[in-house]
């Protein structure tokens, strides 16, 4: 699963405010103002001394805005809460839609974010999965945020991101039009609530990280470029499983990737001379295949460019006498060919 270091990447709304509904004015009873279409029964509610808008009989609900967000650069973010104790599947699904020449609702993206669950509330990324659980979330206020930025697709939750994903998906000379909030399956009449509903752009890109300020030795020459990652890093000691905080690295290297288009990507794994070879070439091997794996999976490069290799403590770069050179020596090398 593409999960990201979730106490690291806080969320940082737009600066350029679109609209903000905090439904405040909103009588009790009536339907809310402000959504471009409506499919199904709505009314403003009273929860907590705050104004929310919840389905107001068993069937689905549907809201619609028509905003233009262009292509990147905006968030949405909204407060939601569990007020009945409903069915086993109730969903509350936030829906990007795509322009279609002059028509705004009639295409959808797939990046559908759905939340739903029976007091532990899950949330789930269309084509993904779970991204991340709330426990004992039953009538607690849950803050959820979208993020489109630097190409990029991410979930917050809570103030904290969930997971991000490559925001790649839209359509040639089309935008993101509007959005769509469905309370759909077992909701009940008044079983989640939503508040304070805000919608933003980015007027500044967002800076990039270098490769070389997360510890990356980037290399050129005439049949490509050369990128090498200490396993500090990536890996803990030992381990083949990737680290939270390798997400980033790994997240700037596909950036590298997609900026020097290659004809092959040679991913190679080594360890220091510390154990059996048997046992140092497979877990080399691993760790490159737990490299290249994120890249495709996570990262949506062609796995047909991949070849991967695990060569253990053969080409050491350092000194394996010392335990600086034997750190130097643990690492990946992803060779990208011209």
């Amino acid at each position: 699963m593409c999960i990201r270091d979730r106490t690291k990447y806080k969320f940082e709304p737009g600066d350029k405010v679109l609209l903000q509904y905090s439904f405040s004015q909103c009588p009790v009873g009536e339907i809310p103002a402000g959504f471009d279409k409506i499919t199904g029964a709505v009314e403003c509610v009273k929860y907590e001394d705050h104004i929310w808008v919840a389905p107001s009989t068993d069937n689905d609900l549907r809201l619609y805005k028509k905003i233009d967000l262009g292509r990147d650069d905006f968030s949405i973010e909204f407060d939601s809460l569990e007020y009945q104790d409903v069915g086993d599947y109730p969903q509350l699904i936030l829906r990007l839609l795509e322009s279609r020449g002059s028509d705004w609702d009639k295409a959808k993206l797939p990046y559908d974010v759905v939340i739903g669950g029976r007091k532990t509330i899950s949330v789930r990324l269309e084509d993904i999965g779970e991204v991340t659980r709330v426990k004992g979330a039953h009538k607690k206020r849950i803050h959820f945020a979208i993020q489109a930025r630097r190409g990029q697709f991410r979930i917050y939750v809570n103030g904290k991101r969930a997971v991000s994903v490559p925001f790649d998906k839209l359509t040639p000379n089309e935008h993101v039009s509007g959005f769509e909030l469905m309370f759909v399956g077992d909701t009940n009449a008044y079983g989640i609530l939503l508040t304070n509903l805000k919608v933003a752009k980015y007027t500044k890109k967002e800076a990039k990280p270098s490769p070389e300020k997360l510890g990356i030795k980037v290399e050129k020459n005439k049949e490509g470029m050369k990128l090498t990652v200490p396993e500090r890093v990536l890996f803990n000691f030992n381990k083949f499983t990737l680290k939270p905080e390798a997400r980033e690295a790994l997240d700037v290297i596909a950036g590298v990737i997609r900026e020097n288009p290659s004809r092959a990507i040679l991913i190679t794994g080594y360890t220091d001379n510390v154990g059996s070879k048997a046992y140092n070439l497979k877990l080399s091997l691993q760790r490159a295949q737990s490299v290249a794996d994120y890249l495709m999976y996570c990262q949506n490069i062609n796995p047909d460019k991949f070849k991967i290799e695990g060569k253990g403590e053969a080409d050491p770069i350092a000194n394996n006498n010392t335990e600086e050179g034997r750190a130097k020596n643990r690492r990946v090398e992803i060779k990208l060919v011209k």
